[in-house]
């Protein structure tokens, strides 16, 4: 149960990483930026086969032929002397890449080829202290990778060309700053849908609406997922935290039952399990049920924040294509 044993390693790495202090450790040593011109500046590209192309739960990959830019979520945990900022070249930070490409990025392939940037992901120590010259720095140099990135993207997929973006926890940072700073009127008028998962997202300050029904279409979906029960602390203000229902695809406060979610994936190329969990917004966050499933005993924490996407994978495929379907309908001349 690979997912199940990466969200275990994980949090337990971070718990770990806190608690001996060794943000304080680290050191800058920034590597040459990615040449994205180069297919090997990139995780996951349709000019190679990758496991973005997987066709997992009930739909098939590529229905449309609309891109999606998919930035994945912190995996760069370095131990006392790393750097604040992944090397992309390194064998042990690709390896780490892998896990987002195989269990996040297909749930957004419905849409069309999904492209994955390699890119000087900040350290995930940034979160445990203070901002600072330096973890500013680290966050600028990720950032900007993934700027260069979305512009090659671009020429690479074409003028006039309608794309999907979609990121987790930093990615969903990245895509944030590119949306508010980047994206010119042009863009964001063929920007199907941004899903900005696990991190708050500010929909007082953010270029485009909140999506507030399951075929919306100019919009983003964000959410964190936390268990019944679990105390939340908001940097923002809660009125200006944008919470979709993975399951509705609605911004009500009233529960998704857990009979509605199509579906989680646990385990890769395995079959997704139905009904393993509600969703319900409340306090800026989407809370959950415990999910029951073979191993979930393992599971401590009510921070669910490593299942945001595969606890309602199969609800994210389906929210695609049905937003898809809307948007071609109301656009036929987008795709030919």
């Amino acid at each position: 149960m690979r997912f199940l044993s990466q969200i275990v390693f994980n949090f337990a790495a971070a718990l770990l990483l806190t608690s001996c202090g060794l943000s304080l450790s680290l050191h800058e040593e920034i590597s040459t930026a990615p040449d994205y011109t180069s297919l090997d500046a990139w995780a996951s590209h349709p000019e190679f086969e990758d496991y973005s192309d997987s066709s997992l739960a009930f739909q098939q990959a590529n229905q449309f032929g609309v891109p999606v830019f998919f930035v994945y979520p912190t995996v760069h945990f370095p131990e006392k002397g790393g750097s604040w900022s992944a090397n992309v070249s390194e064998t042990d930070y690709r390896e780490a890449v892998i896990t987002p490409i195989k269990y996040q990025a297909p749930a957004f392939n419905v849409a069309g080829p999904v492209f994955t940037p390699y890119y000087r992901q900040a350290a995930y120590q940034v979160y445990n202290v203070a901002p600072n010259p330096t973890t500013v720095r680290a966050y600028r140099i990720a950032y900007e990778d993934v700027k260069s990135a979305f512009d090659q993207f671009l020429l690479e997929i074409g003028p006039g060309t309608p794309f999907i973006v979609a990121g987790h926890s930093q990615g969903t940072d990245h895509l944030e700053h590119l949306i508010n700073s980047h994206l010119t009127s042009e863009q964001l008028d063929r920007l199907v849908v941004a899903y900005l998962v696990g991190m708050p997202i500010d929909q007082c300050k953010i270029a485009i609406p909140i999506c507030e029904s399951e075929t919306q279409t100019g919009c983003f979906c964000s959410w964190r997922t936390y268990a019944e029960g679990a105390e939340i602390t908001n940097a923002l203000e809660e009125a200006c935290i944008g919470v979709t229902n993975p399951i509705t695809w609605n911004t009500s406060k009233e529960a998704a039952e857990a009979g509605q979610n199509l579906g989680a994936l646990v385990r890769y190329n395995k079959p997704i399990i139905g009904g393993i969990t509600d969703a319900r917004i409340d306090h800026g966050v989407v809370y959950a049920k415990r999910p029951h499933f073979p191993g979930s005993w393992v599971i401590r924490t009510k921070n669910y924040h490593r299942g945001d996407i595969n606890l309602y994978f199969a609800s994210i495929q389906e929210n695609v294509r049905r937003r898809l379907l809307w948007y071609l309908r109301e656009h036929p001349e987008a795709v030919q």
